[in-house]
């Protein structure tokens, strides 16, 4: 402060000044910034009154906070405001001569909520805001102070194709739930606040897939079921469990044997980050079947089971373990070239001998022509006696004749091959799967068992391969 105004100060009564005058000139040799309207100011809150606040923001005066802008402000907040507190506002109006100089606390906490939402959009940061309302482009979510969009096309919950009245009550039905975002746009400026769910989804998706490990098992809840397979939900990442890995038995749809909400565990065959997907097996967390048939079965026995396929090159029959195996149709009692339907059915109760086990290859050849009438008779004798009648669907033992003349048919046919080689006696097993009589479709029956997928291929496409 100037020394004449000092003295002026401290001996008023020779000061020709009023004390007001001397005041206002002692405040204008201060070093004060004036505050501009605009501006984000840190305050410190002196006085609390019924219609307003006064703040000091280190200005000339102090700043008044109006009802207005109090009532704007969450209840909750509103009631904690304390003497002393620290607390951004934001500058509404300058003081002009006799004038008051406003500021708002809502616009000032609104600036902090603008300068995270700025950081957000650089971090790319996932997080979940309430929807609280809706409009024609899209939905609307709470930011802090501030009011968030998020288009249409940024809302993968959205029903595709859907418009008008259809559009407007699902994205209703939406207010009230949280929706995971990430911010896309900030322009403060034009008060612009724009995100995505769909963004954030994948953003979060992208996280969990570089999170889960091959062969690590988990617990997850079944949402979908379609033909090829289901969906099941790990925690923000659906996986897919094929219908060949849903259990070891053939499955003809995931119904069978899931349901959505289910719980499930799972083992993680595969998982690909780029292509976004992860590939599940049911079926390896279960008891594997084949540990049994190489336990319990050896080449030569007799086993019975139920037809469920047949096609061209022959039949599958599922085994009481749930393991299917193939019946070759030069094994089935037909003479070659021929149609196994003429002689089996889905459904049929059938006695099988083995020719066959490769447990390496979870395979297993089967003949029906090489069980001799007597033991068709015994079995149906056995199923007479502790279930009464036959099986259903059990065909009838063969006619000794019959099966001698079939035996010469087939003898003969193979005889006429260029490459025929010496064949086992009807009824006794081969030594191995490569020795069985060779027909029609064998190739495409050798392709259907690596693949495993039996449902895949066709009568028709059998045939063409044949």
């Amino acid at each position: 402060m100037e020394p004449e105004l000092m003295e002026k100060l401290e001996n008023p009564g020779e000061a020709s000044e009023s004390w007001a005058d001397l005041f206002e000139a002692a405040l204008d040799t201060f070093d004060y910034e004036n505050p501009v309207r605009g501006q984000i100011l840190e305050g410190e809150i002196i006085q609390i009154d019924e219609d307003s606040v006064l703040v000091d923001i280190g200005a000339k005066r102090d700043a008044i906070v109006p009802r207005k802008d109090l009532d704007r402000l969450d209840e909750e907040l509103r009631q904690s405001i304390s003497q002393g507190d620290q607390i951004p506002v934001y500058v509404m109006r300058t003081a002009k001569i006799g004038g008051e100089l406003l500021v708002s606390i809502n616009r000032g906490l609104e600036q902090e909520d603008w300068q995270r939402a700025v950081k957000l959009l650089d971090t790319g940061e996932v997080l979940n805001l309430p929807i609280i309302g809706q409009n024609r482009g899209g939905l609307v979510v709470r930011f802090g102070r501030l009011r968030g969009f998020v288009p249409n096309s940024h809302i993968p919950d959205l029903v595709r194709n859907t418009s008008g009245d259809l559009l407007k009550q699902q994205k209703e039905e939406m207010i009230g739930d949280d929706l995971v975002v990430k911010v896309l746009e900030v322009n403060q400026k034009r008060r612009r606040l724009v995100l995505s769910s769909r963004a954030a989804q994948r953003e979060r998706r992208l996280l969990r897939l570089k999170e889960l490990h091959v062969d690590s098992t988990l617990s997850g809840t079944v949402v979908n079921l379609v033909d090829f397979g289901a969906f099941v939900d790990l925690g923000g990442v659906d996986g897919l469990v094929h219908i060949s890995e849903l259990d070891w038995s053939r499955v003809e749809h995931p119904s069978e044997v899931l349901e959505v909400g289910q719980e499930l565990d799972v083992k993680v065959l595969d998982v690909d980050v780029e292509r976004e997907r992860i590939s599940l097996s049911r079926k390896a967390l279960l008891p594997n079947p084949w540990q049994t048939i190489t336990a319990g079965y050896e080449v030569g026995d007799l086993v019975e089971g139920e037809i469920t396929n047949v096609r061209n090159f022959g039949a599958f029959m599922m085994l009481p373990e749930g393991v299917e195996g193939l019946i070759h149709v030069s094994e089935i009692g037909i003479i070659v070239p021929g149609n196994p339907e003429d002689v089996v059915h889905p459904g049929d109760k059938v006695l099988a001998r083995i020719l066959d086990i490769e447990t390496d290859r979870e395979r297993i050849s089967l003949s029906l022509s090489r069980v001799s009438k007597d033991e068709q008779l015994a079995w149906l004798e056995r199923h007479q006696e502790s279930d009464g009648p036959a099986p259903e669907g059990a065909l009838e033992p063969p006619d000794e004749d019959l099966v001698e003349d079939f035996d010469a048919a087939l003898e003969a046919e193979r005889s006429n091959r260029p490459d025929a080689a010496p064949q086992p006696e009807a009824h006794m097993p081969p030594a191995s799967a490569e020795d069985a009589p060779e027909a029609d479709g064998a190739n495409k029956a050798e392709a259907i068992l690596e693949s495993g997928q039996l449902e895949s291929i066709t009568a028709e496409e059998a045939e063409q391969d044949a």
